[in-house]
């Protein structure tokens, strides 16, 4: 068995009949962790108290090994790794660390250089390659390649939280708000980035998908929309987006964002993971 595991900064959860394993990072709420089990409608109640601040903790290198252990009991099976970015994480770092200690040749690690929903194409494609009956090796070759092509696109409607977690200066989050700007997120080599900057909500869909046709996304690959918060409208405002600028139509599925990327963007975001050619 080829087992495939990754981190929670994905929106898949474990499966163990699918041969997927998801090793969690941890929420914390100032300075405390967010119990186990809690639902979407704590996590945002939790994140809009007044003096709250949630920020994220890596997979530890004991989390990571405790897995590897359990998945590596037969010796003919091996894990493959696919992690958040190393530029917004430790937890490759974690995983790497672990490697080491439990089986360097059976565990593979990839960076995947994103979060959220290009994760999650990636995620599946692994899981599709082995189904097909690539090996190990075969599947992550294709994937170093791959994440080359996946990419995120995100909206917010506002800084606040980018400003909480760290992620943008309090001055350039008071500038944004005064002047309604709306900042196009991204990641480029595994760091945030902003190609893109429009005044009002509906320019900045709009703008989003001019984005995603100027990247040249790949229309036959697997196209993501999806929401942060308790409301799957903005992701259905994007596709709608797309849908008039590709002149084409996409499958109504909607996938709620993960809790790591909510945790610093806040709710009523909308983001699009896709492959590009």
């Amino acid at each position: 068995m080829i087992w495939i595991v990754a981190d929670s900064a994905q929106e898949l959860k474990t499966d163990r009949d699918k041969g997927l394993v998801v090793a969690p990072l941890g929420i914390i709420a100032s300075g405390e962790p967010m119990e186990e089990g809690f639902t979407s409608e704590d996590f945002y109640r939790t994140q809009q108290q007044k003096g709250v601040t949630l920020t994220t903790s890596q997979v530890s290198p004991a989390v990571y090994m405790d897995i590897f252990e359990d998945l590596l009991k037969n010796p003919e099976d091996e894990v493959i790794v696919i992690s958040l970015a190393s530029g917004l994480s430790g937890s490759y770092n974690s995983a790497r660390l672990a490697k080491t200690s439990v089986d360097e040749k059976r565990i593979h690690l990839i960076d995947s250089q994103t979060i959220s929903f290009p994760m999650v194409l990636l995620v599946q494609e692994a899981l599709n390659l082995r189904n097909q009956g690539k090996s190990a090796q075969e599947i992550v070759d294709i994937l170093e390649e791959d994440k080359k092509k996946v990419r995120l696109l995100g909206l917010v409607p506002t800084l606040e939280y980018l400003k909480r977690g760290g992620r943008i200066s309090a001055a350039t989050a008071a500038i944004g708000e005064l002047a309604g700007i709306k900042p196009i997120l991204t990641l480029e080599e595994g760091k945030i980035a902003v190609p893109l900057k429009v005044r009002g909500m509906k320019k900045a869909y709009n703008s989003m998908a001019r984005l995603a046709k100027e990247w040249n996304i790949d229309l036959d690959r697997p196209v993501i929309f999806g929401y942060t918060g308790l409301d799957s409208q903005p992701a259905q405002t994007l596709k709608e987006a797309f849908e008039n600028q590709l002149e084409t139509t996409f499958a109504t599925d909607y996938m709620e964002g993960c809790y790591i990327l909510a945790t610093h963007t806040g709710p009523e975001g909308a983001i699009a993971g896709f492959f590009v050619k």
